[in-house]
């Protein structure tokens, strides 16, 4: 397992290459029985002194074998006994390592005692962290509280919540809305119910259409900051030009166009939840905005040069997959971190069969609802045998797929009862090999040849692998997974293929 130091940078560490010792990380790191694979440096002054630091030390470690990867970061905190600076940046790093996996312990030798008391607190009251400290005395040594502090802080923490959920309604009334007959769906209502009044960011990840929006609003609703604006933004469908004013608001004169002072998303969504939908689609110089809002908690207005404060809950959600994307360079790590605090992943449509008979039921009672006041509707019901019908297809749009197809098909149904060829009827008709999540997606309701179907992929698979390597069939079986080129010949006989180079 990866074995991380962080550590704030103290004096005596930097005197150490002067007074020809070590100094406390050095020892930490040379006197280990197991060797770190990362130090992580937290300062708070002598910002122009860490580059030389890094490199003696870095020429310490070497010279005993230990190269490790060392990275450091400018806290820039108030004072010596900033606890809430000193805390926020302890937190955000902790939360930052521990989601990236590996074993982390903290220096308690270097840094002020308020330093060391925030990394007592956190390091086994939240992050479980191993404690180390060096002295000339004992060396370097392990640090084991005589009592259990991450169940009396937790004890405390939950006594906390309670007493404000105590002025608050019941959680459950929020989420009762939601279907969750599904053990995926039940998973990921749990964890929201969890998060709810716990103030903090949560990042919500789904395909398009299985209720994301749904989640955040019940989310909000059974929060603290429920009486306050619930604000939904969908980042695609700001115009890249507009995202700043959009956001952050802007002054009258600050461009073209602005012809009035305007208030963006963070100033109307003040003291309450801010939804960010389709997160993904902002670029990198939004994001390093978003991230500047979210630790600092203040906004410039496009055309003002000074900070407003902002309170703000934010929820973003996102199809994509923001991981990928950090590894390609699209998405910000560090915002991913500060807005991943709270995670929850909702499944597809496919992945909830438990919920579908619910879902028609609530879907179709709002349908019958909105279309009540309308000249000759009729209350409308789904038949047993449309039920089957609809659980049988894939529903790539999910939910919100489900819904349209059944709007359409209650304006279609003549009579009360929704049948199943009216559900035919009104399904939009897919193409057997569209792919679904990174599958082919097929419909084998009316039935299927799946032979000839294997075949007929082998024969695809085969003549695009032949065409991209110029009929070399050794590179072309490389392509395919297969173990050499005769197998590919055999396979390639078998499909009347013996012919083709």
């Amino acid at each position: 397992m990866k074995r991380i130091l962080i550590s704030w940078l103290g004096n005596q560490d930097l005197a150490a290459e002067e007074k020809g010792g070590l100094g406390p990380i050095g020892s930490i790191l040379l006197e280990s029985e197991w060797p770190f694979d990362e130090l992580r440096l937290l300062a708070n002054n002598w910002f122009e002194e860490i580059p030389r630091y890094e490199q003696w030390l870095s020429e310490q470690l070497k010279s005993q074998n230990r190269a490790i990867r060392i990275t450091s970061r400018q806290a820039g905190i108030r004072s010596p006994i900033d606890y809430e600076g000193i805390y926020d940046v302890a937190h955000e790093e902790l939360t930052d390592y521990s989601q990236r996996g590996g074993k982390l312990i903290l220096n308690l030798t270097s840094g002020t005692p308020a330093m060391i008391a925030t990394w007592m607190l956190l390091g086994k009251g939240v992050f479980n962290c191993e404690l180390v400290q060096t002295s000339r005395e004992n060396g370097l040594e392990k640090l084991t509280l005589p009592f259990d502090l991450s169940l009396e802080y937790l004890k405390q923490q939950d006594g906390k919540l309670q007493t404000l959920a105590s002025g608050m309604p019941g959680l459950d009334t929020h989420f009762e809305h939601i279907a969750t007959n599904s053990p995926t769906m039940a998973q990921a209502v749990k964890v929201a119910k969890r998060l709810a009044p716990r103030d903090v960011p949560v990042v919500i990840h789904g395909a398009s259409g299985t209720g994301k929006e749904v989640i955040a609003n019940a989310i909000h609703k059974a929060s603290m900051r429920s009486e306050k604006p619930f604000i939904a933004v969908n980042c695609g469908a700001i115009p890249q030009s507009l995202l700043d004013s959009q956001l952050f608001g802007h002054k009258k004169g600050a461009f073209t166009g602005a012809e009035e002072t305007r208030k963006g998303f963070f100033e109307e969504a003040d003291s309450g939840t801010l939804f960010l939908d389709e997160l993904g689609e902002l670029p990198l110089d939004a994001q390093v905005k978003l991230l500047r809002a979210l630790q600092q908690g203040e906004i410039n207005r496009v055309g003002e040069s000074k900070p407003r404060k902002v309170n703000v809950r934010v929820i973003a959600a996102t199809h994509r997959d923001l991981l990928s994307m950090i590894d390609e360079g699209t998405f910000r790590e560090d915002l991913f971190y500060r807005l991943a605090v709270g995670v929850i992943q909702l499944p597809s449509l496919k992945d909830r069969q438990e919920d579908i008979d619910t879902l028609i039921d609530d879907l179709m009672e709002q349908i019958n609802e909105d279309a009540s006041s309308q000249p000759a509707y009729q209350h409308k019901t789904v038949s047993s045998d449309a039920r089957q019908v609809i659980k049988l297809q894939p529903w790539p749009g999910n939910v919100r797929e489900l819904w349209t197809t059944l709007l359409r098909a209650s304006i279609w149904s003549d009579g009360d009862d929704i049948d199943a060829s009216t559900i035919q009827t009104a399904l939009l008709q897919r193409s057997s090999k569209q792919a679904v999540d990174g599958h082919m997606a097929i419909d084998v309701s009316r039935g299927i040849n799946i032979h000839k179907l294997l075949d007929d992929t082998k024969r695809q698979c085969i003549q695009a692998a032949l065409k991209i390597t110029a009929g070399q069939r050794s590179k072309a079986a490389k392509l395919l997974g297969i173990p050499n080129h005769q197998t590919l010949t055999n396979w390639m006989e078998k499909l009347g293929l013996e012919d083709n180079d």
